[in-house]
Order: C-alpha cells, then structure tokens, then sequence
C-alpha cells in the first residue's frame, strides 16, 4: 500500500467526505446539547481525542477470536479505565473544573461513542496497525474541528460574541436550548455536505475535461 496515498485518502476522508459529525452525523449528543462555545467544544475535543485514540489502540490487541459481543463490552470497559485519568486532571484545578462541568455528563458519555464501539469493527481494525493508528487520527481530528467550529459558531450566534468581545449588535439565545442545538447542527450539516457535492461535482466535470483533451491528442 502507498503510505502517501493512504495519508491522503485517510485524510481527506476523516476530515471532509466522512467527517463524523457534520457528514457521517454520529456523536450528535453532545454537539447539540453541551457545545454552546469554543471552551466547551475545547473540552469535549480534548476527551474525545485521548479517551478514543487510545482506546482505539490499545483495544487493537484484542483477538478478533473472541465473541463479538464480548469485543464490545472490552473496548468499553478499556475506555472507562482511559478515561479515569482524563476526568482526574480536569477536575484538578478551579478553572479547569469549571470549564469541565459545564458539559456535564456528555463528557463521560464519550466513553461509549460509536468510534469505539462500532467503528473499529467495520473499519480501523481491518487495516494494518500503523494504517489503523492514522486513519482514526484523521477521523478524530476530522470530529475535533468540525465540534470546535459548530462551538464557535453557536456561542457566536448565541451571545454575539466572539471569546468575550461583541461583534454582533444582536442575539440568538434560543440557540443555546437543547432544540436549538440540533436545529443549528443540522443545518451546518446540510451546508457542509452540500459543500461535498458541489466539490464532488466540480472534480468530476474536472477529470472528465481533463480526459477528453488527454483523448483529443
């Protein structure tokens, strides 16, 4: 396999075409209900990445011989124990306590996230361990930037600020509601993948150009 090639393909598919929140829409919960601005986005990217990352890698061990079920009940129970430390540190300090329990329990739901628990299966771990460890670092960071942008998004419609200075003479409040959440997502979802079709259709027509000349020669 040409590891450039896979570089690229798994990153043009974990961050674009099959980005998890906004293309694929898993993981929706806790975007709609606890990112409202870019320091809670902060901290659900920052949970998700190293309890999934890891759990993803260290569960890479687990036989595929064991019963299916069992797989899964493993890989949740790894990701329980990864993510103890997580909590501890941010639960260490006032500031960063703070910050942490304004998600509420979106956070430790993260443990349980279809990454995880169904994801490996259909995907990571039919690769190779080092394809594996990038392709789900593409996915991971594809979801840690679109969950930080909808964050930064909502809490600027919200508020009309942007990390405490205004900008907009106005508000959205009701786009901090739980219903206003997934209203808010749905639509940048629908932008975002209208964008993929548009982008889709554009490299389409390009190398259909590009043949004809190559043909007309």
């Amino acid at each position: 396999m040409n590891e450039r090639l896979f570089t690229r393909d798994a990153e043009r598919e974990g961050i674009l075409t099959r980005n998890p929140l906004f293309a694929s829409g898993v993981i929706i919960a806790p975007a709609a209900a606890a990112c409202k601005d870019f320091f809670s986005a902060v901290i659900l990217a920052s949970v998700f990445s190293v309890v999934t990352f890891l759990t993803v890698l260290i569960c890479s061990f687990v036989s595929r011989k064991i019963v299916y079920t069992v797989r899964i009940i493993i890989y949740t129970l790894v990701a329980s124990l990864v993510y103890v430390p997580v909590h501890l540190f941010f639960t260490s300090g006032d500031a960063l306590s703070q910050m942490y329990a304004s998600v509420g329990i979106y956070a430790p739901l993260l443990v349980t996230n279809s990454m995880i628990t169904l994801r490996t299966e259909s995907k990571f771990y039919r690769l190779a361990r080092p394809y594996m460890t990038r392709l789900a670092g593409f996915y991971i960071l594809g979801y840690d930037l679109s969950l930080i942008t909808f964050g930064m998004l909502r809490g600027f419609l919200t508020t009309g600020t942007v990390l405490g200075v205004k900008v907009l003479p106005y508000a959205i409040p009701a786009f901090s509601n739980l219903y206003g959440g997934f209203i808010l997502l749905a639509t940048v979802s629908a932008a975002f993948r209208w964008y993929l079709q548009i982008n889709a259709e554009h490299n389409r027509r390009r190398l259909e150009k590009a043949s004809d000349e190559k043909s007309g020669k």
